[in-house]
């Protein structure tokens, strides 16, 4: 009888281990560089897979959680927004969402690992169809280096990248987040994921303060990401205005987004940025 083999991403704390387990239906791609563990798996349940580092990026059974909320939110926020800068997010799926406002002129992505693109070229089209928009300039090198050689450039900056350990420590820290600051346009919105409030709280309060000391105010808000630990995800967005990212949005534009959408709408926006107590108490 042949043997059943699975994948178990380990969720660790000091006091808990939990854990996503999935039958390996096939592997279909495996690569070491120098940032990382690139895999590609196939699970008749979540379809494809990838794992950096035996760590869940996506799946394509519900990454538009992630890339609809991390995406829409802030560029709606932003009057008018033209100019994009992706930091992460070499598999596509970010510059997918942005592409859909048909205001944007220019997306410029800023990733570490071709490695990452190229696997998501040739395994996920369906998040990968942006990279060939004429809209869009793919940069490999390190996000860090690029906001500090990059001032008042970009109407909004989405920072897509994996957990704060290894090559993405740097992209959660004051210093990089006041280069982001001055790399915005002076109405400009950016945007982080936060790790889960469900896991990591700690995390999530160092981080969202780390942002807010760079930006003229700050918010954080929920989604909920199946795939990754807890299935609750956190997003924190930083604006050079007083704007209120819950209220003054782009409603008119925000309508027409959410039917090019799985997961994002305008009641969705509002909402996301309605925090359970615990969380409020911590902020």
């Amino acid at each position: 009888m042949e043997k059943t083999h699975w994948f178990t991403e380990r969720f660790e704390s000091r006091d808990v281990v939990g854990g996503l387990s999935f039958r390996i239906d096939e592997i279909l791609f495996e690569a070491k560089t120098p940032y990382q563990r690139i895999r590609v798996l196939r699970n008749d349940f979540f379809g494809k897979v990838m794992l950096l580092d035996d760590i869940v990026m996506l799946t394509e059974k519900d990454e538009f959680y992630y890339h609809d909320m991390l995406m829409h939110v802030p560029l709606l926020c932003v009057d008018n927004p033209e100019k994009v800068l992706i930091i992460g997010g070499g598999d596509g799926g970010s510059i997918r969402e942005a592409l859909k406002h048909a205001c944007v002129k220019k997306v410029v992505l800023c990733e570490i690992d071709e490695a990452v693109i190229n696997a998501s070229r040739r395994f996920f089209p369906s998040l990968s169809s942006g990279f060939d928009d004429e809209r869009v300039e793919l940069f490999i090198g390190d996000g860090i280096e690029y906001v500090k050689a990059h001032k008042q450039e970009f109407d909004c900056i989405c920072i897509d990248s994996t957990d704060p350990v290894g090559p993405a420590i740097g992209l959660f820290t004051s210093e990089f987040y006041n280069d982001v600051c001055e790399c915005l346009t002076p109405g400009g919105v950016m945007c982080a994921q936060t790790e889960s409030p469900a896991w990591s709280l700690k995390n999530v309060v160092r981080i969202y303060g780390n942002i807010a000391k760079s930006f003229k105010s700050a918010h954080l808000y929920t989604a909920p990401s199946p795939c990754y630990p807890s299935g609750l995800w956190s997003y924190s967005i930083g604006l050079k205005s007083d704007k209120n990212p819950a209220k003054d949005f782009d409603r008119q534009r925000a309508r027409q987004i959410a039917k090019l959408c799985k997961y994002y709408n305008p009641e969705i926006h509002r909402s996301a940025f309605a925090l359970p107590n615990y969380i409020q108490e911590k902020l």
